[in-house]
């Protein structure tokens, strides 16, 4: 065995005194002082003001501090406040960003969680805070939202997969599902039959999750966890059943994250785009959205055309396995309204079904006299092909996907949006979330990206100064 040996000398550096400033310990070249090269976060204290008594109870913590403990959790990545309050202690570069000099005491680690219990929980200062580097951006010139690109990610909840129980609810149609059935009723109308009930207590419709398709139903079984009731059970392909949320976030080409809804993980990116698109997206004018294949529905494609916006999605190939006499070998009349068969005859519009799909038929003599019936028909006496009512708008997006503009702008998903997430999951702590509930999410969320936009914008000015230079 070694021991160390017993010489005072060694160790005599520990107790000399030193004239010293944080301004000379910290490095040039440190990310912090980047950041701070871009960012005055005083005005932080505009949000805040109005939370905070000028003349009544005891000195608080500067709200700056507060929320710069938080920002130190997200540009490190560090996903616990108690390891941040721990590494401020002793970090230099640290107590240089949050103002402390090297004697001062570091708050305790429940000092921002209690105030926002007591101060932010129910206020938009996590919006502002998000906003204002937005508006930062804007400024610089650093934003083009001529293509805005969309997509979700997820992100583990704080909940034991375990801890699980099984829940009927009843489905409940948004205003995009209640005015496709209307519609759909006014098809009905024109072709003399009987409307579809009124779906407006939830009950006789719902939607297929994996599909974004409305199917008939009263009630669905949904799985809900005891822990964090707001978070949803994601299952996709050969992943592990997890609860999760997931973020829907759109970004420019340039990679700035330009906002984001959080919901549960069990809601498809179909049915979380549109009211993310209404409230989020469309404020920013783009004259191309692009999206991946979870984009590609008729709703979604008109929507967006309703306001004057190009969808760019890519080619979804059918579902199931591939036949002699498919839909594709059917060619569509849109002078005349009908398809027409490998066999040159006409199938007519006949019927609308409930989930927004034109039914189109062939007269039974005239089918059973096809010298393709065995292969064509099968198990039914005539033909039905399908088209959905808004396929023309899907037809669209194709002429985009084609051309070389639509081929070289989806490129640049996997350097952009996807460039996003998986910089915000392996270096923010987008990975998972120790939060609970859907809006305290919500909240930090607004303050991760904000990070990752501020982080991102350091190293960019850094980047043209060194050039500069």
């Amino acid at each position: 065995m070694f021991f160390k040996k017993s010489n005072n000398n060694v160790y005599k550096d520990r107790n000399q005194i030193e004239f010293v400033c944080l301004e000379q310990i910290v490095p040039e070249e440190h990310l912090l002082r980047k950041i701070e090269n871009v960012i005055d976060f005083s005005f932080i204290h505009k949000y805040t003001k109005e939370y905070y008594s000028e003349n009544k109870g005891r000195p608080c913590i500067d709200p700056v501090i507060l929320f710069k403990i938080i920002f130190l959790n997200y540009f490190y990545g560090k996903n616990s406040v108690r390891a941040t309050i721990e590494e401020i202690k002793v970090n230099m570069a640290y107590r240089w960003f949050l103002g402390l000099s090297i004697t001062d005491t570091v708050p305790n680690y429940s000092t921002f969680s209690q105030n926002y219990i007591r101060r932010f929980k129910n206020t938009n200062v996590f919006e502002n805070i998000f906003s204002t580097v937005i508006t930062k951006l804007f400024e610089m010139n650093l934003v083009d939202t001529s293509v805005i690109f969309v997509d979700g990610t997820h992100v583990k909840a704080s909940a034991n997969k375990h801890k699980i129980i099984k829940k009927q609810v009843k489905v409940i149609a948004d205003k995009y599902q209640k005015a496709m059935e209307e519609e759909i009723n006014e098809y009905r109308k024109e072709m003399g039959r009987e409307f579809y009930d009124d779906d407006s207590d939830g009950s006789g419709f719902t939607v297929n999750e994996e599909t974004g398709e409305i199917i008939e139903s009263n009630t669905k079984t949904v799985t809900v966890s005891t822990t964090d009731r707001d978070c949803g059970m994601f299952i996709k392909g050969e992943h592990e059943r997890q609860l999760a949320y997931v973020d829907m976030c759109c970004c420019d080409k340039n990679g700035w994250n330009l906002g984001f809804h959080v919901n549960p993980a069990n809601m498809h990116d179909s049915k979380a785009f549109l009211p993310f698109f209404e409230e989020v997206v469309i404020k920013y004018n783009p004259e191309v959205i692009c999206g991946d294949a979870a984009f590609a529905t008729g709703l979604i494609a008109k929507t967006t055309q309703k306001y004057g916006i190009k969808l760019l999605v890519p080619y979804v190939r059918p579902r199931g396995k591939r036949a002699s006499f498919s839909k594709s070998s059917f060619e569509y009349q849109p002078e005349i309204d009908a398809f027409l068969c490998p066999n040159n005859k006409l199938l007519y519009r006949s019927n609308i079904d409930r989930k927004g799909y034109f039914q189109y038929r062939i007269p039974k003599h005239e089918c059973k006299s096809c010298p393709f019936f065995k292969e064509c028909v099968k198990s039914a006496s005539s033909k039905t092909i399908t088209r959905h009512i808004y396929s023309d708008f899907l037809e669209s997006t194709k002429k985009l996907r084609l051309s070389d503009f639509g081929k070289n702008t989806y490129k640049l998903r996997k350097v952009s949006i996807e460039r996003m997430f998986a910089e915000a999951k392996e270096y923010h702590g987008l990975r998972y979330t120790r939060y609970r509930g859907l809006q305290k999410n919500k909240n930090y969320r607004y303050l991760l990206y904000a990070c990752y936009n501020i982080k991102k914008l350091a190293l960019l000015v850094d980047k043209w100064k060194t050039k500069r230079a």
